[in-house]
């Protein structure tokens, strides 16, 4: 196997992220024996959850752990769901637009080399394609390659019954002994495996139960329309039938528990057991009246009861079942039947089994397999059959042949012709008088009148090779036929999913079937079928019955998928690989938690060695209406003869079979699990790296680096997507920044970029992770993750949450961000804020979560109200907490926030809307930073207010803790001083957040016992008393050591704000304290020339400009100080910083530049404009270009020199002369300044001394206004809607409004505020609200 490289990226293919071009070279063409001292493994892949011994009173009880059901080769582990996954028309995309250029072999590098693991790893640091060597691939223009097609598989069957009852579950027999089923009531709420291949006549949500299992068989009860069971009713159509309001298919808790009572009310009254149903209709429902009711789910303290059922019992318990049913919906209560559940719907069986792969149409066992089709069912209570089948297709490699003899093929088959039946042009041949072999050696087909090849030899010695589909010629498959202009284009949908990272060889998987199989279907369709009759009046009276369906299909195809018969060898029952698992990330995720232990799980020993099977397998799935069969049909004997074999034989047919051979790439033998072998080395040998290094961790249950548990889990998705091309296992905003997604989909094989892992280090076997590159969420700060999904479901959301605010914390430690926390002037103090506002944000989460359950839960139910008046008020009421819920600040007394929080907690009582406050009275916030600590250092988990049962907060609140009393360590705080420090910083956080009042527990009721802790959503404790001082408030009072830290620190800092050539930061300083700075002379520090320099294709004028203006610089010259002041404010509008669309503009000459400076700032779809260096760089390179007639683009202006690429590359990114207009600094003389302008003719700039009296009043406004005087200076400069954004982006700070015209709450956003934001607002960690340069990622 070699690797062969293209460059370039597909244009069809979009990113923010670079990404190297390819390189030409060529991968290693295999991996001898670099697997072997793998050890084996064995894994499970469900999540194990305990089972529901004593479930809540109320809600829906889910299984949430991986269920069972029917093969899917592409089916996606819910550990590597992830919300931002890639889709796999991304995968189709990149099969085309590639520039394959042949390179050097390598392959004698990787042999000469002992160090296996480190070569290997040393692939991924550029990009590589890999394609397949000749001498693996197999010619099939051969005489001696022939294709078989078998053996055949049955690997999914459901039966749905079709009337009320458990016909679904009974053979069509009524004696065997080997017959039992087993009922695990237990497991009733197990969610129904809702993919299209178990698609049901009715909408599956809030209707299914699990009731059993029957060997491999699962037994499932439906609580079906009861418009259903009427075939003919017109309504009963799945677009018709009646839907219900759930989130799951499982039934809720209440109608669960309905059902589990009439179950035992038929058992008790077949006396089953020792089963006895005391009362059939408990109340209040609830789980435990239930046990009180019956022995069904278990005797005293059993709760995992199995009842049995023999054959003759459950043909018993079936005819009970339907009997009583009806009876007993009549004498339920009225509370039972209030919603309507038990009169509108009844109970229908359903039973399914998946993963048999059971051999089928065997020859010289087919009666036998009539025989059990005929004795598996009675098909006159089976509404509707669905199956899959599947048939191995591959390439035999023939030594030997043995001739048939003519007499045999004559006795078979009287009539022989030359073609098949798809050729009009064939003719029938005397078989005698052909010769066996054409001149070339290949045999002389005949065939059938059907059309099927009939074979002449047979092979007597071969070799079965391996195949794969060819991705990209596999759309082949699925054309459909020329159209009346020559068009030929997919009518059938299909998906690839390339394996072993070979981009252009793998799975297909479609929601139909290929068309050419698909065409075999109306001629089978119309012999099973009722037919339509030219007169109705001689039918008889079953006739008539059934003439509502006459001429409707009964074979429906509803998907298809072809894979790697490997794929189905290595995994049980569509359980997963263990490669695909990814149990190391769960693994070193639960280290600190003393919970988990873990294996080699990312070893291939399961696609390892000789004798694998390799065939293609071809694997359609049908849904058969039994209804609209002919009624002679309806049984097992003739559904086996007419219709499952006549399937599977069309695979032979010639005009399925000949489409199917030209996608087939076909291998030598065992070659293709030596591709996964070799192919996921590098990623298994980086995985095993990773293992050794943190073995002592695992041992020792030591927390790992939060940097390290995300590369591994992106590790193992990019595995798993190795064994399965799923693309969904990627998460696009991460793994793109690591080009690993960008890798796969775009070349197949992945690559790893420097800017995550040194390229360096890995040469060494090392892996060093960059920390400060992690990218995070611009607004939030949150680390982007990969392993929340696997963590989630390993250990649970809290623990997930504590790990995020550990690893946000952590970044933070090194990269904390600017626009934090400003006035805190002490490094380690600011810290310990941010640490503590990460936490409380999180409780702000788990206050939402209180509120809106508690509240929706109470107003829910009356949306129904006959009132409308009842039912207006609890819209409003909803509506007011959506809003709520969506507040940045939910704790605060803004006006807004306030009352929708009231409006939405609190019923109206004449009109007052006031929260029950606590019996503490008002506490100080000091109070509430105390309790935090207090609960936080408890030994007993048992929670207190303020922490909320169930929510994550306290969690988090232990992370946060650790790393602010880190914090105080640091800054010299020691014993009572730490814990002050502490609780400082959480008072900080809650004064910057908004902090107003929490909800609390109950009040007192007076009665005996202990007061409730609970956290409720109506009882609020008010933060608004005094406190005591802050021990933070100056330096001379906190420890020596500390104090001289402190003061030295910030000695140095005045000194270098003092010093005119000292370093400043415009992203620092903004335009809120400008005025701090004016006497500095120099360039801020976020000036780079840099930004010019490293751009390609930069012409040298321009180059030389900026190094001009670097030179020349001089702060004291008005021009040039504030050519840096628009630069800021430009930078502040990012990405607004464009004009909108200008249908029309002002005829008056006089009004043009009030007309532009007046215009919305608007964003536009251009690349490089949210990054703050480069745009303080380019405006006020651009300003003092222009306007100094020194410059070299002054003086190329004066020459008449070309500038169109100046022009250009500034204008791309909005800077141009009508920004200079926008920004009050030139003028618009013709309109058109509005279209094309022309500098110095349609805009001219103000003249010098114009711009030094601009700038005399700025620095007036920004000296004069304090606090207000940036906003003040921007309003002046380039008007109110520019002053107004920078407010917002914290740039400048808008005077406040009087008390009466506050502002109304915030609006209502998309997202709550920690939500993933666009990708443009994903940037390095060490670049938030910084001025260091970074490795660019956007």
């Amino acid at each position: 196997m070699s690797a062969k490289f293209g460059a370039g990226l597909p244009s069809n293919i979009k990113s923010n992220v670079q990404y190297p071009p390819t390189t030409h070279r060529t991968l290693l063409e295999s991996m001898p024996n670099a697997m072997d001292n793998h050890h084996q493994h064995s894994s499970d892949d469900e999540v194990q959850l305990d089972e529901l011994a004593n479930p809540p009173e109320d809600g829906t009880q889910v299984d949430e752990g991986a269920h069972d059901a029917p093969f899917d080769a592409a089916e996606l582990l819910q550990q590597f769901d992830t919300p931002d996954g890639y889709g796999q028309h991304d995968v189709h995309m990149g099969l085309y637009d590639h520039d394959l250029a042949s390179g050097q072999d390598h392959l004698a590098k990787f042999k000469a080399s002992p160090k296996w693991p480190l070569t290997a790893i040393a692939l991924l640091r550029q990009r590589h394609k890999v394609t397949l060597d000749d001498e693996y691939c197999l010619n099939v223009n051969s005489p001696n390659m022939v294709v078989r097609v078998n053996p055949h598989y049955l690997d999914y069957v459901l039966y749905l019954g079709s009337c009320c009852g458990l016909d679904a579950a009974l053979p069509n027999t009524t004696i065997d002994h080997n017959w039992i089923v087993k009922l695990q009531l237990h497991r009733a709420n197990r969610l129904w495996p809702g993919s299209r291949l178990q698609a049901l006549p009715f909408d599956p949500n809030g209707r299914m139960m699990f009731l059993g299992k029957r060997l491999d068989e699962e037994l499932w009860l439906a609580m079906a329309p009861n418009a259903y069971f009427n075939v003919d009713d017109p309504e009963n159509i799945p677009e018709r039938l009646p839907t219900l309001e759930a989130k799951t298919s499982a039934l809720s808790t209440t109608h669960m528990l309905m059902i589990i009572m009439f179950i035992a009310h038929v058992l008790d009254s077949m006396r089953h057991e020792d089963i006895n149903c005391l009362d059939p209709y408990p109340e209040p429902l609830t789980w435990t009246t239930v046990k009180q009711s019956t022995e069904v789910l278990g005797r005293f303290n059993e709760n995992h009861r199995h009842i049995t059922l023999r054959l003759n019992d459950m043909h018993t318990f079936h005819q009970h079942f339907v009997d009583s049913w009806e009876p007993w919906v009549h004498d339920a209560p009225v509370s039972w039947k209030r919603d309507g559940f038990l009169t509108e719907n009844s109970p229908v069986g359903i039973c399914m089994l998946y993963g048999q792969n059971q051999p089928i149409m065997v020859t010289q066992s087919m009666e036998v397999e009539r025989l059990n089709w005929h004795r598996d069912r009675n098909y006159r209570y089976i509404r509707q059959v669905s199956f899959s089948l599947a048939t191995h297709i591959s390439y035999l490699d023939i030594q030997e042949w043995t001739n048939v003899l003519v007499d045999q093929i004559l006795q078979n088959n009287p009539v022989i012709y030359d073609k098949s039946d798809h050729d009009p042009s064939r003719q029938q041949v005397i078989v005698g008088e052909l010769p066996l072999l054409d001149e070339d050696g290949f045999e002389i087909n005949i065939y059938n009148p059907q059309g099927f090849r009939i074979p002449r030899r047979m092979p007597r010695r071969f070799r079965p090779c391996g195949a794969l589909l060819d991705l990209e010629r596999v759309h082949k498959l699925f054309q459909a036929t020329q159209d009346a202009h020559g068009d030929v284009r997919n009518d059938t949908p299909f998906w690839p999913y390339p394996l072993a990272f070979l981009r252009c060889f793998g799975n297909v998987k479609s929601p139909s079937i290929m068309p050419t199989f698909a065409r075999r279907l109306p001629p089978l369709n119309r012999a099973i079928t009722l037919p339509m009759p030219d007169d109705r009046m001689d039918m008889d009276d079953d006739d008539l019955a059934d003439d509502h369906h006459r001429g409707s299909p009964a074979l429906i195809a509803i998907g298809s998928q072809i894979y790697n018969s490997l794929s189905h060898h290595v995994r049980n029952e569509a359980k997963f690989h263990s490669v695909q698992l990814g149990m190391l990330t769960s693994t070193l995720a639960g280290s600190g938690n003393k919970t988990a232990s873990g294996h080699r799980h990312w070893e291939n020993q399961k696609v390892s060695g000789g004798g694998q099977p390799q065939a293609l397998r071809f694997e359609n799935t049908y849904t058969l209406r039994v209804f609209c069969l002919h009624p002679d049909l309806r049984n097992g004997r003739s559904i086996y003869d007419h219709i499952l074999c006549p399937l599977l034989k069309n695979w032979s047919h010639p005009s399925v079979l000949s489409p199917i051979k030209d996608v087939l790439g076909v291998f030598q033998p065992d070659i293709i699990p030596e591709f996964f072998k070799c192919a996921t080395y590098p990623i298994t040998s980086l995985l095993e790296i990773i293992w050794k290094k943190h073995a002592e961790d695992l041992a020792h249950h030591r927390y790992i680096d939060p940097c390290t548990i995300e590369v591994t889990s992106m590790l193992e998705r990019t595995l798993n997507y190795a064994h399965t091309g799923n693309a969904a296992v990627l998460c696009k905003q991460l793994m793109d920044r690591m080009w690993l997604s960008l890798g796969l989909l775009n070349d197949g094989f992945p690559a790893l970029s420097d800017t995550f892992i040194a390229h360096g280090a890995l040469g060494m076997g090392m892996i060093t992770i960059r920390h400060d590159s992690w990218p995070v969420e611009a607004g939030t700060r949150r680390p982007l993750t990969s392993s929340k999904r696997a963590q989630q479901l390993s250990y649970g959301h809290a623990q997930y949450e504590a790990y995020e605010a550990r690893f946000t914390i952590q970044l933070a430690i090194e990269n904390i961000p600017n626009d934090v926390y400003r006035d805190m002037q002490e490094p380690s103090f600011r810290l310990a804020c941010y640490a503590a506002d990460v936490a409380l944000r999180v409780y702000f989460e788990d206050v939402k979560t209180l509120v809106n359950k508690s509240v929706t839960t109470q107003l829910n139910p009356l949306l129904n109200n006959a009132d409308h008046a009842i039912r207006q008020s609890t819209h409003d009421r909803l509506t007011a907490l959506s809003r709520w819920l969506d507040e940045r600040y939910p704790l605060s007394y803004i006006p807004g926030v306030l009352s929708n929080l009231l409006h939405a907690v609190v019923a109206p009582n004449n009109g007052q809307f006031q929260l029950m406050p606590s019996v503490l009275g008002k506490k100080p916030v000091a109070f509430f930073a105390e309790r935090i600590i207090k609960q936080c250092t408890r030994e007993d988990s048992h929670r207190q207010p303020p922490f909320i049962t169930g929510g994550n907060f306290i969690h988090v609140a232990h992370i946060a803790l650790e790393e602010m009393r880190n914090a105080a360590k640091r800054a010299g705080r020691s014993g009572a001083d730490e814990n002050c420090f502490v609780c400082d910083a959480i008072c900080a956080a809650c004064e910057a957040l908004q902090i107003n009042h929490i909800p609390w527990s109950w009040n007192p009721s007076g009665t005996a016992g202990q007061p409730s802790n609970t956290i409720v959503h109506d009882v609020w404790l008010n933060l608004g008393a005094r406190g005591p001082p802050s021990t933070m408030s100056h330096a001379t009072f906190a420890p020596l050591q500390q104090s001289n830290a402190a003061l030295a620190f910030r000695a140095s800092e005045q000194i270098q704000a003092n010093d005119p050539r000292g370093r400043w930061s415009a992203m620092d300083i903004r335009l809120i304290s400008f005025d701090s700075i004016i006497h500095k002379l120099n360039l801020p520090a976020e000036w780079d020339i840099a930004y010019i320099t490293s751009t390609g294709g930069m012409p040298q004028y321009i180059i030389d400009a900026y190094c001009y203006i670097q030179s020349i610089y001089d702060g004291g010259k008005p021009l040039h100080q504030l050519a840096v002041i628009c630069g800021i404010i430009c930078t502040g509008l990012l990405p607004n910083i464009f004009c909108p669309k200008l249908p029309d503009y002002r005829k008056n000459e006089q009004q043009y530049t009030d007309f532009a400076r007046a215009l919305d700032w608007v964003a536009r779809d251009r690349k490089g404009v949210t990054r703050a260096g480069p745009f303080i760089t380019m405006v006020s390179g651009f300003i003092i270009s222009i306007y100094d007639p020194s410059s070299p683009i002054a003086a190329r202006i004066n020459s008449r020199g070309d500038l169109n690429l100046w022009w250009a590359k500034h204008t791309a990114k909005g800077i141009n002369a009508f920004l200079l207009v926008r920004l009050g600094l030139a003028s618009i003389e013709t309109p058109s300044g509005f279209r094309s302008a022309k500098w110095n003719v349609d805009i001219r700039p103000y003249p010098p001394h114009q711009i030094e009296q601009k700038h005399a009043e700025v620095i007036r406004l920004l000296k004069s206004g304090g606090t207000y005087g940036g906003f003040d200076a921007v309003w002046y400069l380039a008007g109110i809607k520019a002053a107004n954004i920078l407010h917002d982006k914290h740039f400048a700070t808008a005077r406040a409004l009087p008390a009466m015209t506050l502002q109304p709450s915030t609006p209502k956003r998309k997202a709550r505020d920690w939500d993933n934001e666009e990708e443009d607002d994903i940037v390095a960690c060490s670049s938030v609200g910084t001025h260091r340069k970074v490795a660019r990622l956007n």
